[in-house]
C-alpha cells in the first residue's frame, strides 16, 4: 500500500478518524474472538472422537507457529505493506477456522488449523500496534493502544459464551468454527477499509520494521529492556494464574468460571473506561499503581480460605493491575525508544515477543512448581515475579532521572 502523506512525528494528529478507528477496532474484536476459539478446541475435537492429546498437539503446533512467525512478521510487513500484512493475517485466521470446521473429515486439518491460527494471530498481534505508532502523536499512543488491547480482550471474552450458545443450538462445533471463519473474513474487509483510510492519513515513516539480531540486541541494551522484561514477567503471572485456576478454585471451594468472568469484565471495562484519560498521567506512575494492584490481587487470593467475596475482590484487583499493564508498558517502550534513538517498531515487536515467551513458556514451569508443592507455592512465586517488576520499574525511573 503506497504511503501518501508522510509528516514529521510532531505534526501527527492526536486522534485517528472514527471512520478508520471504528472498523479497525471492530476487526480486532472479531479476530480476537476467533483466537479465543482455541480455548475450547479440546471440547471440539473430543466431540468428533479425538483425544485430548490430539488437542494438546494442535495447540502446541499453534504455539510454535506463533513464536516463529513473530520473528518474521516485520519482514513480511516490509515486503507487503504494514496494513496489507495485517489484513492477510486475518485471512490466515479465517483459513484456520475453516480447517477446524473440517477436522471431522481428516485429523490433519486440525493440525493445519493450529498452524494457520498461530501464523495469523501472531502477525496481527505483532503488527497492529505499529499502526498506532505511525499515525498519532506520542501522547495519544497509550489511548489507542489501550483501546486496541480492550478490543482484543473483549473479543476473547466473547468467544466462549458465543461458541457455547452456537454449539448448544446447532449440536455441532462445525457451525461454531464456520461462524468464526465468517467473522475473520468480515474482519479482513474491515481492516482493508481501515487501511484505505490510513493510506491517505498523515503518518510518520517507521525507518525499519523487520526484526534483526542487531535491532533486538539494541532494544535489550537500551532502557527499553525494563518494560520489555516487565511484560514478560507479567505474562508469566497471568499464564500461571489462568492455566491452573481450576486447581486454585477447587482448593478454595470456588468455581473457576467466576475468575474468568470477573477478570474479563473488569479488564475490558477498565481498558475502555480509562483509555481517554490514561495518557494524561505519567506512565511510570500508572505502572507503579498497576504493580501495586497486581500484587494486592495475588495476595488476597493467597490468604483467601474460601470466601467468594474475597475471591471476586482479589480477581478484580488482579484484573485492574494486569489488565492495563500491557498498553501502559508498551507505551513506555515506545516513549523510551523515541527518546534514545531505538527503533520504535523493533522495540514494540521485541516487547510483544517477550509477552509471547512468558505467556506460552511459563505454564510448564508453573506446572512443575504445582507438582512439587501446591498452588500456594505458585502464588508465592508469582508474587515474587511482581516484586521483581517493581524493582525493574524503580531501576528504570532512577536510570531515566540520572540521564536527565
Amino acid at each position: 500500500m503506497t504511503v501518501a502523506n508522510i509528516v514529521p512525528a510532531e505534526k501527527l494528529p492526536s486522534a485517528i478518524p472514527p471512520e478508520v478507528s471504528i472498523p479497525f477496532m471492530l476487526g480486532s474484536i472479531s479476530l480476537a474472538a476467533s483466537y479465543g476459539s482455541s480455548f475450547f478446541l479440546v471440547d471440539a475435537l473430543q466431540s468428533i472422537r479425538q483425544s485430548a492429546a490430539t488437542a494438546g498437539a494442535v495447540i502446541s503446533t499453534g504455539t510454535i507457529a506463533t513464536i516463529l512467525c513473530s520473528l518474521v512478521a516485520g519482514r513480511i510487513a516490509e515486503s507487503l505493506g504494514l496494513m496489507r500484512a495485517i489484513t492477510i493475517a486475518a485471512v490466515m485466521m479465517a483459513v484456520a477456522m475453516i480447517c477446524f470446521a473440517s477436522a471431522s473429515t481428516l485429523t490433519l486439518f486440525a493440525y493445519a488449523g493450529g498452524l494457520f491460527l498461530g501464523i495469523g494471530w501472531s502477525g496481527f498481534y505483532m503488527l497492529a500496534p505499529l499502526q498506532v505508532l505511525g499515525h498519532v502523536r506520542a501522547e495519544a499512543r497509550i489511548k489507542y493502544l489501550t483501546l486496541l488491547s480492550g478490543s482484543q480482550m473483549l473479543g476473547i471474552g466473547l468467544a466462549a459464551p458465543l461458541a457455547r450458545t452456537v454449539a448448544e443450538t446447532t449440536g455441532s462445533y462445525i457451525a461454531v468454527y464456520a461462524l468464526f471463519a465468517a467473522a475473520c473474513l468480515v474482519a479482513a474487509m474491515l481492516l482493508e477499509l481501515a487501511g484505505r483510510g490510513l493510506a491517505q492519513a498523515p503518518q510518520t515513516k517507521l525507518p525499519t520494521i523487520r526484526l534483526t539480531l542487531e535491532g533486538v540486541l539494541k532494544a535489550l541494551k537500551s532502557n527499553t529492556r525494563y518494560p520489555i522484561i516487565m511484560i514478560g514477567l507479567g505474562a508469566c503471572v497471568f499464564a500461571g494464574l489462568s492455566t491452573f485456576q481450576t486447581l486454585y478454585a477447587a482448593s478454595r471451594s470456588q468455581s473457576a468460571d467466576t475468575f474468568f468472568l470477573v477478570f474479563t469484565l473488569t479488564a475490558v471495562f477498565m481498558r475502555f473506561a480509562v483509555a481517554p484519560i490514561i495518557g494524561k498521567v505519567r506512565l511510570e506512575r500508572v505502572a507503579a499503581v498497576l504493580v501495586i494492584c497486581t500484587i494486592a490481587g495475588l495476595f488476597i487470593l493467597f490468604v483467601n480460605v474460601g470466601s467468594t467475596v474475597n475471591y471476586i475482590f482479589g480477581t478484580m484487583m488482579f484484573a485492574l493491575g494486569y489488565g492495563l499493564s500491557y498498553s501502559t508498558l508498551n507505551s513506555m517502550v515506545v516513549y523510551i525508544a523515541d527518546t534514545d534513538g531505538t527503533s520504535l517498531a523493533i522495540a514494540s515487536q521485541v516487547f510483544t515477543l517477550s509477552y509471547f515467551i512468558g505467556l506460552f513458556g511459563f505454564p510448564y514451569i508453573a506446572g512443575q512448581i504445582v507438582k512439587a508443592g501446591s498452588f500456594d507455592n505458585l502464588l508465592i512465586g508469582m508474587m515474587v515475579l511482581i516484586v521483581a517488576n517493581a524493582v525493574l520499574l524503580a531501576t528504570q525511573v532512577f536510570s531515566a532521572s540520572r540521564a536527565r
